[in-house]
């Protein structure tokens, strides 16, 4: 993101100076590839550039403002437009998730906070230690500030600018003061005063990120702007310059209220002596070295001095963020531990052993660290059910809340999402047949459900007695309006013994099929028995698949009578269906997962999958590329 930010400045400046005008659609079009979340953004960011550029020049004026503007909206356009093959399905699977088309969005909870309320004491602490170093209140799993070292502010960008910033200010005359002054105020208000940053996400998230980013570039701006100055006249304002400094050393040892002093996860706030005390050498170095450029005779040869320090203070804390932290270190990478546990063996095993499609789950994290992993299935190479996405599948979410597994208006939910590792009766309906065990299982499960069939160090192999195909036929059904009045465990029960489908689709249900009632679902509890029968019932009509890979399934089934083949995959629309060659409608059922009809007798099944809107955006990106092209060449011909 850095690099095609700096490219889009690059791009503008070239724009803006030269009227060279061919790399500002590639800048956005490379930018709106990468994610269309930090197109927007820069968007934002830019035409505060924009604003901050013309009107900073005093023969700046709204004609030439406007005349940009336009410019550079064709242009982006037209980058946009060559970016569609990627950027296109990007934007798509945004909008078709549970935080934009679900209920789980953050808009109206973070909208309604109060506007102008303060920053909490933590989250300004973290603000402000965070913009001498990014490391100053810890780094990886030791950081102790506000939220987690990610996603906390992290708007340190040398201390140089620290110093530089206020000097700027002394050589601007009144309308640049104004200017330069609104847009390094709003930055700086929109961070204390958090609802205008949450506004800058349109408020769907409360995190800093892209904004740490742009607030750097701003102050490094400044600060470049400040030094040409001062190389160029000499002076350097004194008082200003000292000023600065004791402010600067007044705040990073000024004795914060220990009772604000905690972060989200009620952990003491501990700020890096080590690093607070290089902080401050390095502030005083740097104040020296500024003084030193209003020495005429030191004049030429003090940039070189401030070029070595700068480089010196960016080796030094960097040192911290880099080789001071928690890494998987060369001798651990041999060892059994994290990622490089016995699971690798269990699941090479179970691929060698099992050539048809399965899930399996673990009762563990491999994850090295404190925090646990949801996407290990795509670490260690299996097909699993939970996931971390910050754009989880809509449809996929809608099922595990219609099982009562999570709460789809909740937005944390959405993307850390369980799936069903602690749900062994859906783990029976979504194909789940194995499950990886560290600790003993016969008295943590029982003996009723799995059998050992191997192990691998600290790791059992268990297969589930009761697993089902990935492709059942039902030839029962219960609606929505009845399934909605069970409790969560028998709604799990009747997902076992019919498709759920919405009360509106019942019309095209064959007469074949027969009605499942709230009273007929586990009315006495579900015993063993009767989940032998439910389990054999599925598996007397399976789906054979004959072939698999991660875009086409093929398979055969035969069926007495019309039914509903359910698939557990999600609904998407990018799959597509053929029964014995016809194309055929894959419905929703379950809340969120994939039928198809199926006639009497044999039926060979195929499904497709292709990305939704790729075609689409690939008839775009060669259109934005004729344009781009059409357009390089007229301005050939011109010159």
């Amino acid at each position: 993101l850095g690099l095609y930010v700096a490219l889009i400045l690059l791009s503008f400046e070239m724009l803006y100076l030269e009227r060279k005008w061919w790399l500002f659609p590639i800048s956005i079009a490379l930018l709106a590839a990468l994610n269309v979340v930090n197109l927007y953004t820069c968007s934002v960011f830019l035409f505060l550039y924009v604003v901050f550029r013309v009107f900073g020049d005093e023969a700046g004026n709204f004609k030439q403002f406007s005349k940009l503007l336009v410019s550079m909206a064709l242009l982006g356009a037209l980058g946009i437009l060559i970016s569609s093959v990627l950027s296109l399905p990007n934007l798509m699977q945004m909008l078709d998730s549970p935080r934009v088309s679900g209920e789980a969005s953050y808009v109206n909870s973070l909208a309604s906070l109060p506007m102008f309320e303060l920053g909490s004491g933590s989250y300004l602490l973290t603000l402000l230690m965070r913009t001498f170093s990014s490391d100053l209140l810890g780094n990886g799993s030791a950081y102790t500030g506000w939220r987690n070292y990610l996603e906390a502010p992290m708007s340190y960008c040398g201390l140089v600018t620290l110093l530089l910033i206020p000097q700027l200010f002394t050589f601007l005359r009144a309308r640049q003061r104004l200017v330069y002054g609104t847009i390094l105020g709003i930055f700086i208000f929109a961070a204390i005063f958090p609802w205008f940053r949450r506004g800058f996400w349109l408020f769907q998230g409360d995190y800093f990120r892209d904004y740490s980013l742009y607030t750097a570039v701003i102050f490094i701006l400044f600060s470049v702007f400040a030094l040409d100055r001062i190389i160029k006249g000499g002076k350097v304002h004194l008082m200003v310059l000292i000023g600065s400094l004791i402010v600067l050393l007044t705040l990073l040892y000024f004795p914060y209220s220990q009772q604000h002093e905690r972060n989200d996860d009620g952990l003491q706030f501990s700020i890096d002596s080590v690093i607070q005390s290089k902080v401050t050498l390095f502030l005083i170095l740097l104040t020296l070295i500024l003084v030193l450029f209003s020495v005429k005779r030191l004049r030429q040869t003090m940039p070189v001095f401030l070029i070595v320090m700068v480089i010196l203070e960016l080796t030094i804390l960097a040192d911290h963020t880099v080789n001071q932290r928690d890494t998987l270190t060369t001798e651990e990478l041999h060892k059994k531990i994290g990622y490089n546990d016995y699971s690798n063996e269990a699941i090479t095993f179970i691929k060698q052993r099992d050539k048809d499609f399965f899930r399996l789950e673990k009762n563990y994290w491999s994850s090295p660290i404190k925090y646990s992993s949801f996407n290990d299935a795509k670490v260690q190479h299996y097909f699993g059910s939970s996931s971390y996405h910050s754009f989880n599948q809509i449809n996929y979410i809608k099922f595990l809340s219609t099982a009562d597994v999570l709460n789809a208006k909740i937005e944390e939910q959405t993307r850390w999402s369980p799936g069903v590792k602690r749900q062994p009766l859906l783990q029976l309906l979504t194909g789940v047949r194995y499950l990886l065990f560290k600790g003993n299982w016969k008295t943590s499960l029982g003996i009723n459900y799995f059998s050992e069939i191997a192990k691998f160090g600290d790791v059992a192999v268990l297969q589930f007695q009761y697993a089902l195909p990935m492709g059942v036929s039902y030839d029962t059904y219960i609606t929505q309006s009845e399934f909605n009045q069970l409790d969560s465990n028998r709604k799990r029960i009747a997902l076992l013994k019919g498709v759920m489908v919405s009360d509106a689709f019942t019309p095209q249900i064959p007469a074949t099929m027969n009605a499942l009632s709230r009273n007929d679902v586990a009315p006495n509890g579900y015993s063993l028995d009767e989940l032998t029968l439910d389990t054999d019932k599925l598996k007397a009509n399976p789906l054979h698949i004959t072939s698999f890979s991660n875009n086409h399934i093929e398979g055969e089934i035969t069926v007495a009578s019309q039914q509903l083949l359910f698939f557990s995959i999600p609904f998407d629309v990018g799959w597509s269906a053929q029964i014995n060659n016809q194309n055929v409608e894959m419905v929703m059922v379950d809340g969120g997962l994939s039928a198809v009809f199926v006639e009497p007798g044999k039926n060979v099944v195929e499904l497709y999958y292709f990305p939704p809107f790729v075609k689409m955006g690939l008839l775009l990106t060669v259109l934005g590329v004729l344009i781009f092209l059409g357009l390089l060449r007229r301005k050939q011909l011109l010159d």
